[in-house]
């Protein structure tokens, strides 16, 4: 059985509908999933901050250990 162009029009316009529905649903998850990747990079840069520090009295610890044991 042959469509009418009535017909295809109707089903092409359901598909549209359809798949900019899912664009949509799609959009938002990615929304979403960007400012959770914003709040783990915020906490990552704060552990990497304060790692950094720990390293540097590490640092500054054997440093004054290693003179003191010079003299």
């Amino acid at each position: 059985m042959k469509q009418t162009v009535q017909e295809h029009r109707q089903e092409l316009s359901e598909r549209t509908i359809a798949i900019e529905t899912k664009l949509v649903n799609i959009y938002h998850d990615i929304k979403d999933i960007k400012e959770l990747l914003q709040i783990q990079n915020g906490r990552v840069r704060k552990n990497e901050s304060n790692i950094s520090y720990i390293f540097g009295v590490g640092a500054v610890i054997t440093f004054l250990l290693t003179v003191l044991g010079l003299l």
